[in-house]
């Protein structure tokens, strides 16, 4: 029969010991590995896919941004705007760019009456229950032609911030909430053209966006 002796109980009970803490060491790693797994899955799925995910686990009441997307081509469509203002979905949000001519005059910020409708839209749109939560940033945007000593405004940088600004307070008066818009002026510092030679890429880059997060 073997007697053990009390060293012999000490060695085992440290044995016992570091297993228990190579177990707990093993779990921390294995679930820092699934956390970086499920990290790098995310990161590899596109927008709209993310975020129909994150809309479902969520429960959220928002309308998701790729099914805002067909809404806003629908009602662009119905106003035959296709060739006048653009819908994309991006990783800044749902973005809708509008070429100056069908909001603006040239070098005004003042709204066409022609703007009225396909705006008004946009309002009803945004107090929709599903959309009535997300915020909208709009950006105003001119090309690199300076303005006219004749001109309201004594450069591009006030006249695409009141372009911005022209656009929010349409749809506060259409009552989307005013704290639901930021207005940005970016003058001629975001071209989506580069203005090589007359008249190249100016319609282009005169535009107001709306992004809808």
């Amino acid at each position: 029969m073997r007697i053990d002796l009390p060293h012999d109980k000490i060695m085992k009970s440290r044995a016992k010991d570091n297993q228990a803490w190579m177990m707990s060491y093993s779990d921390m790693v294995t679930l820092l590995l699934a956390f970086f797994v499920l990290f790098f899955a995310i990161s590899q799925v596109d927008q709209a896919k993310f975020e129909a995910i994150m809309e479902y686990f969520s429960k959220s009441d928002k309308l998701p941004l790729h099914e805002l997307e067909k809404v806003v081509n629908k009602l662009v469509t119905e106003h035959d705007l296709q060739e006048s203002v653009e819908v994309s979905l991006t990783a800044d949000g749902l973005l809708l760019t509008f070429q100056d001519k069908i909001l603006f005059d040239s070098g005004k910020a003042d709204l066409k009456q022609g703007a009225f409708p396909i705006l008004g839209g946009i309002g009803d749109i945004l107090n929709s229950e599903k959309v009535a939560n997300r915020n909208i940033k709009v950006e105003g945007h001119t090309d690199t032609v300076p303005l006219s000593k004749k001109s309201d405004y004594p450069s591009n940088w006030e006249l695409s911030a009141a372009r911005a600004t022209h656009v929010i307070r349409y749809l506060i008066n259409k009552h989307v909430q005013p704290k639901r818009f930021v207005a940005l002026g970016y003058a001629d510092t975001r071209l989506r053209i580069d203005e090589i030679g007359a008249n190249r890429g100016l319609q282009a880059n005169r535009r107001v966006s709306l992004i809808i997060k």
